[in-house]
């Protein structure tokens, strides 16, 4: 700005020059515009710079932004992601790329916090879960409460636990007696150690007193194909691709883990409903690293919550069975770090995680 002043404050006193010089000019028998050129100079140089970005504001973005995805290609989160992506495109006007960095149920790509510059244009997509339930799971490298900056959420998964028709029970007590009568017979698929479905299992192993066995993988589709292949007999699931599954009788839906009802399959019980004082809630968190400048993090706020709104990403979120809940940054922050504390004095209370007696 000192810069733009000088030259400015400079112009007046240039002017006079000229005016001197036109009459001086005069008198000689020529005109001004036979010296056109200081005026043009002058406005040359004010020009850019009335229009470049001052101290304090910034262009953001001037280049393509990449989305690290702590899911698989192809799964119903990369599928949503990549729709709101595309959206963010036409908001932001540069190029959205989405990198699957899938392992450990969406928390491996919270890792690379670290190593990413925190400029806005590395983006963490990842369940809310992530950072609230897997530090008290297992040893991190990151710190959730510290760490981040949480940006926005865009849904809600929907969690149950499913199985095999021709499995030898017919309902959810069912399963838990045989398992009883049964210890390591029972053999159940998640899409990763810390995932809220894996953490679900694992209390209800130890409140019914079970053992069974867990047979984690990289992502959801894994998980389901190997209980569909008969590798294992149950399936702790976020809701997707096995609607169409279970009302063909191919699969059953056995318990809701969420607080509420499944709103498609709402005859099944929760888990609440069977006494247990645990149930998972997790939504779809976008984050940057905490250091990221405030003036970006609101304009990618402002941008996802925009994108959330199109009727592409509204479309592809209903069709992949999740619940629409935008959120905001404040209200985003405020739910982490309360379920952070929560699941923190659950898994304390049960021993388990990294609370677990050895």
């Amino acid at each position: 700005m000192g810069v733009i002043y000088g030259i400015i404050s400079h112009l007046p006193r240039e002017r006079g020059r000229v005016r001197g010089q036109f009459g001086e000019n005069k008198r000689k028998g020529e005109t001004m515009k036979s010296k056109p050129w200081r005026w043009t100079f002058a406005l040359a140089m004010v020009f850019p710079l009335l229009l470049a970005p001052t101290d304090g504001e910034t262009a953001y973005p001037e280049k393509p932004i990449q989305v690290l995805v702590g899911w698989p290609a192809g799964s119903q989160n990369d599928m949503i992601d990549r729709a709101i992506s595309q959206s963010l495109q036409k908001i932001l006007k540069q190029p959205v790329i989405i990198q699957n960095l899938p392992g450990g149920g969406g928390a491996l790509v919270l890792g690379k916090i670290k190593t990413e510059k925190p400029d806005g244009y590395s983006l963490f997509q990842t369940g809310t879960a992530m950072y609230s339930r897997t530090p008290h799971l297992r040893s991190v490298p990151y710190d959730p409460l510290k760490d981040f900056a949480y940006l926005a959420q865009h849904a809600m998964f929907q969690f149950c636990i499913l199985d095999r028709a021709d499995n030898p029970w017919k309902n959810y007590d069912e399963m838990i007696a045989y398992a009883k009568k049964n210890p390591n017979a029972v053999k159940y698929s998640t899409s990763g150690v810390g995932t809220s479905m894996h953490l679900i299992m694992e209390y209800i192993g130890n409140r019914e007193q079970l053992k069974w066995v867990h047979v984690p993988f990289t992502g959801g589709t894994e998980a389901l194909a190997a209980m569909m292949g008969g590798h294992v007999q149950v399936y702790s699931a976020s809701m997707g691709t096995e609607v169409e599954q279970i009302r063909s009788g191919r699969l059953r839906f056995l318990l809701s883990t969420n607080p509420a009802r499944n709103t498609i399959f709402k005859e099944y019980p929760t888990v609440l409903e069977k006494g247990y004082d645990f149930s998972v809630l997790s939504g779809a968190c976008w984050a940057v690293p905490a250091a990221t400048p405030k003036e970006i993090r609101q304009k990618l706020e402002s941008a996802l919550l925009e994108s959330f709104k199109d009727p592409a990403v509204v479309e592809v979120i209903t069709k992949w069975h999740m619940v629409m809940v935008p959120m905001g940054s404040d209200a985003l922050e405020k739910m982490i770090a309360k379920d952070f504390k929560t699941n923190g004095d659950l898994l304390k209370q049960l021993g388990l995680g990294i609370y677990k007696e050895k």
